[in-house]
């Protein structure tokens, strides 16, 4: 049912060395075609997943042979490999004529032609070309140079994506699970997949246990689909797995999948989202652009009125060729003032220093997906971190075990019966979707779950190896329950006599939400007895101990029993997990530790020197999460909870007492998730810093709180079901190690080391962006208020401007491309961590920065004023006002006007070293300036490249050569700026407080001070609290009453 432009995306349709083509295989996932009914009918007619095995040559145990290198090879020649078709990047020149299209610089092109005949008609060829070939060619600089930011900044993304679209897969090679890139998978592959995995191929299930996808974003389909065989055993490339395992045959790859399909068809035409402060500097380069307007328009007006005059009054030839030439120098200064007054650079500022971020920040282990997500880092308030594999390294080891009654600190399996340790590696080794590696010393290498791979070490080193057990007792499986964050706990059935008569029952999980479905446990004999008193005691006791030291609890048990109706097919089991889910026995508690990573104390340290408010959301039980929080300085070392106490909660708790969300409709009619009690919530946030016990929705209702209290909130997650809070925080940080594909899509910035200490690197370059900005910004418009001020008293005053058309063309490269260059690339330091983040609508340009603007140009206009009209006597040389150099060239009268944009450039450059360093307290601008390699490249060759202008621009740039003393006095005049620099950081802010010339619509920042001084917990609050957690008291830190509650088991 191909449509026959998919036939012709499809290759390899004539091959057939395995009976059958590509077109033929991917024809079998086109969601019509399932949904029909006709992919099984096809499927039949290949003899269904059997027959498609035999045809592909596919062991069912074994998997592929990679080291079969023809066999390899002859599978792409057929059905194509699995590497992505790379979008051919733009050229260099490509980008070049794309900043062509900038409307004034076309204007600009017109008049510069023009006044290239004029002047060749008026001055002929050897005179007459240098005006307009020289605003041409400056043009051209100025579009080369920013095109080959473009192009650069577009290599280092290409670079970047590719990282972050690359990764590995679990398949069957060799009769062992091995993990593969991606782009190395083949047809006939057998992959394993699992909770959160995202499909790069298509495939077809040929095991599975509750296997569940979501096919919304290929099929539109927006309820999850249940995959079995041989019902529906279609899974398609680009859907996720949202629940289960299982494993797949690989049908389809590359662009026979329909995924590659998709993506072939969509417009090749890249979207340009631009980030939020983009779009803000964008908006503000608009409003400096229309000052910048209204003064070219005076200026040429004015301009044109000196030449009416002279026309009037002086006999001035008004309808000459030197005039229409005349009139045409006043549009050129004009669009030149505009060109210099449109801060394009603004946005070319946060492009360059997002493309360096980004770059750097994957250095340190930080992959950003979402541009928008670098910035925002530098406002975040508050980090709401996962615990395992982000606080923890994510190294499981068994370090006790509770079993026959008895708490072993040192494992020692002579010491327990040889039943009971039987029955307790068995149910380790076959309850369990973990594949560890283990080489020939018999050092294994965790693959999959961390909590798992430990407990199969632990039976490893038992005498117990899970491969062996599995491939005897594998078949004897009947159904497996994987693990649910909501039941905490995982549940295989087992037919051992294989006649459906009596079936044995492995389960494991969070104690405190089994230990109440238990009838029995193991004693000291090694027999199976009904559990006492004083057992519940002992073991919680146990558990609460292991708490203390912050072990893991995981609890193992077992059952035999029979099933009403004796289902032998997994399908038949699926509405029998309840019915069965009561009257364990207790075979024992593990005790698992997962040590702090290194340098997390001190990173949690930085967070709240920084002003950021660390919180823990971790599903381990109260005592756990109150040990490792203090370990890792969330919580101060002496903490002692208290009823009181908000500081720890546990997640039922929290969401009774906020009530949950509710849902607002917004002006789109989209629903809004809300706080339903706002007031309880803002209560408890200014205390909480460990939610403990807590579920994925217990994360999302948190980060949605935060935001309603106006918080730049960052989210840490590794699992399918952190995904909404992922998503909804301003900054998600997904794992890349342990995250599942699910989450690394939600999420804005990749953890490629899990390591919460790379947050803190994330939020110092957020910061760093957002600085850099401002810098480039004080910058920016100092050189345009004193540029576009000069253009225009010279044009009223003078009849001509000072800096001529080409000049101040110059003068626009070096404050927009090569400033944005120096200054977007300045490398962050610690002292950004020392002060609180940006606020969420805080001003662009804060009253410190109007005072280095205004003052900064002030003195500028003050000194090229003074060099306007008294330069000549205090230089000693001839006069360029009322000459009209822009007329005719000449060098005795240039001098002057030479003189002037020497010392106007010189201002600007040194001035550009004043913009490092903007805070009253940095006096020293010098302070890590042999940091920046690129700062000083552009300072020190826009120096040399003045001075090259100066000495041979001769007619075409208006300049004529100075002597070395006065080059030496025009650098020492510009050197002046620095000194300034240092005086207008001693004028108190306050006097600039009131100046707002750009429109900034910033609502009033929520304070927590003000908030903390408004809200006062009243008693009932509190006894409202107390009336929660008496109904159900808390779990590790008072006898476990074995009821509801989320698990340490898997975070």
């Amino acid at each position: 049912m191909a449509s026959q432009l998919d036939e012709n995306l499809l290759v390899g349709s004539t091959l057939s060395d395995f009976g059958m083509t590509a077109k033929e295989l991917s024809n079998l996932f086109i969601s019509e075609s399932v949904r029909d009914g006709s992919s099984l009918v096809q499927l039949g007619r290949h003899g269904k997943i059997d027959g498609l095995m035999k045809k592909l040559r596919t062991d069912p145990k074994k998997g592929l042979d990679s080291s079969n290198i023809n066999d390899m090879e002859l599978r792409v020649k057929n059905f194509g490999d699995n590497k992505p078709e790379i979008k051919e990047p733009k050229a260099l020149l490509e980008y070049i004529l794309e900043n062509f299209e900038d409307p004034m610089l076309r204007i600009l092109c017109l008049a510069a032609a023009v006044n290239l005949i004029i002047g060749v008609w008026t001055e002929g060829w050897k005179e007459g070309w240098m005006d307009g070939m020289a605003i041409f060619i400056a043009v051209i600089i100025i579009v080369s140079v920013t095109a080959g930011n473009n192009y650069v900044k577009d290599q280092q993304f290409r670079k970047l994506n590719a990282i972050a679209e690359n990764r590995n897969v679990n398949v069957k090679r060799g009769g062992k699970i091995v993990s593969t890139n991606i782009y190395e998978l083949v047809v006939g592959d057998i992959m394993i997949v699992d909770t959160g995995e995202k499909l790069p191929v298509d495939g077809v299930v040929i095991e599975s246990s509750d296997l569940t996808a979501d096919e919304s974003s290929i099929t539109g389909e927006t309820n999850p689909i249940k995959k079995n065989v041989p019902a529906n055993p279609f899974l398609i490339s680009g859907s996720s797995i949202i629940e289960g395992t299982g494993e797949i045959l690989i049908l389809a790859v590359g662009e026979n999948s329909q995924w590659g399909i998709s993506k072939k068809l969509m417009t090749q035409q890249a979207k340009d989202d631009k980030t939020p402060l983009q779009e803000k500097l964008g908006i503000l380069a608009d409003q400096i652009g229309e000052y910048g307007l209204k003064a070219a328009v005076i200026t040429f007006i004015a301009m044109t009125l000196h030449l009416l005059y002279d026309a009037v009054f002086n006999e001035y030839p008004l309808f000459s060729a030197h005039a229409i030439k005349e009139i045409l120098n006043f549009f050129i200064v004009s669009v030149t003032i505009i060109v210099v007054a449109v801060p394009e650079g603004l946005p070319l500022a946060v492009t360059i220093a997002l493309a360096y971020s980004v770059g750097k920040m994957k250095d340190e282990k930080n992959l950003v997906r979402f541009l928008s997500a670098c910035e925002t880092m530098g406002g975040a308030n508050n980090i709401c971190s996962d615990k395992t594999g982000t606080l923890t390294e994510n190294k499981m080891t068994v370090t006790n075990l509770y079993v026959e009654d008895t708490d072993f600190s040192k494992l020692d399996p002579k010491a327990i019966k040889n039943s009971t340790l039987e029955l307790l590696c068995e149910g380790i080794c076959l309850n369990s979707m973990a594949h560890p590696q283990i080489d020939e010393s018999g050092k294994f290498e965790h693959i999959g779950n961390k909590t798992e791979c430990a407990l199969l070490e632990m039976c490893y080193k038992f005498g117990y190896d899970f491969r062996q057990i599995r491939q005897n007792m594998g078949e004897k499986i009947k159904k497996k329950f994987p693990f649910s964050s909501e039941k905490k706990k995982m549940t295989i059935i087992l037919d051992p006599k294989g006649d459906r008569t009596q079936f044995k029952i492995y389960t494991k999980g969070a104690p405190d939400m089994l230990l109440d479905k238990c009838s029995h446990y193991i004693n000291a004999e090694g027999r199976a007895v009904v559990i006492t008193n004083d057992y519940k005691q002992k073991i919680n006791s146990i558990i609460k101990n292991y708490a203390s030291q912050s072990l893991r609890s995981i609890l193992l048990l077992y059952r035999e029993t029979m099933i009403q109706g004796r289902p032998s097919k997994p399908e038949e089991f699926n509405n029998v997990e309840d019915l069965i889910d009561k009257s364990y026995t207790i075979i024992g508690v593990t005790g698992l530790q997962d040590p702090l990573k290194e340098g997390i104390v001190k990173a949690v340290q930085q967070c709240k020197e920084a002003g950021v408010t660390v919180r823990m959301v971790t599903g381990d039980n109260f005592d756990t999460a109150v040990a490792i929080s203090k370990k890792a300085g969330i919580l101060p070392p002496n903490y002692e909870h208290h009823d009181d106490s908000l500081a720890v909660m546990e997640g039922k708790t929290f969401r009774q007492m906020v009530e949950g969300l509710g849902y607002e409709k917004d002006e789109k009619g989209n629903e809004i998730p809300k706080v339903k009690n706002l007031q309880n919530f803002t209560t408890i946030a200014q205390e909480l810093r460990v939610l403990a016990r807590s579920s994925p929705e217990d994360k999302f209702l948190l980060v949605t709180g935060l935001k309603q209290l106006e918080n730049v909130v960052a989210v840490t997650g590794d699992g399918t079901n952190d995904a909404p809070a992922l998503k909804k925080a301003d900054v998600g940080f997904a794992m890349g190690i342990q995250g599942t594909e699910v989450a690394k899509e939600a999420a804005g910035i990749i953890l490629l080391d899990d390591n919460f200490a790379s947050i803190v690197t994330a939020m110092k370059w957020g910061r760093n962006i957002f600085d850099c900005i401002r810098k480039f910004l004080v910058f920016q418009v100092t050189v345009n208020v004193v540029a576009v001020t000069m253009a225009f008293l010279g044009g009223v005053f003078l009849k001509e401007s000072p800096l001529t058309s080409i000049q101040m063309l110059w003068v626009n490269l070096i404050m927009d491309t090569l400033a944005s260059l120096a200054l977007a690339t300045e490398p962050p330091t610690d002292e950004l961590l020392t002060r609180k983040p940006y606020g969420r609508k805080e001003h662009m340009i804060t009253p410190g920065m109007w005072r280095s603007i205004i003052c900064q140009a002030a003195f500028q206009l003050f000194v090229l004023l003074i060099i306007l009209f008294s330069g000549d006597s205090i230089f000693g040389i001839e006069s360029s006002r009322g000459h009209r150099l822009d007329e005719e060239y000449n060098p005795v009268y240039q001098e002057h006007y030479t003189i002037f944009f020497h010392i106007f450039v010189f201002l600007q450059v040194f001035n550009e070293i004043n913009a490092r360093k903007l805070k009253k307290t940095e006096l020293n601008v010098f302070d890590g300036f042999f940091n920046n390699y690129l700062f000083i490249g552009v300072i020190v060759g826009t120096i040399v490249v003045q001075i090259l202008i100066v000495q041979f621009g001769g007619k075409a740039i208006k300049v004529t050569p100075l002597d070395f003393g006065h080059h030496v006095a025009c650098i020492i005049i510009g050197m002046c700026s620095l000194g300034v620099g240092y005086c207008i950081k001693q004028i108190p802010d306050q006097y600039f407080q009131s100046i707002e010339l750009f429109k900034e619509q910033v609502a009033p920042e929520a304070d927590p001070d003000t908030i903390q001084g408004k809200i006062k917990r009243p008693s009932t609050f509190l006894r409202k609290k107390r009336a929660i957690e008496n109904k159900q008291p808390r779990k590790g830190s008072q006898e476990i009453e074995m009821k509801a509650g989320n698990s340490g088991f898997k975070q």
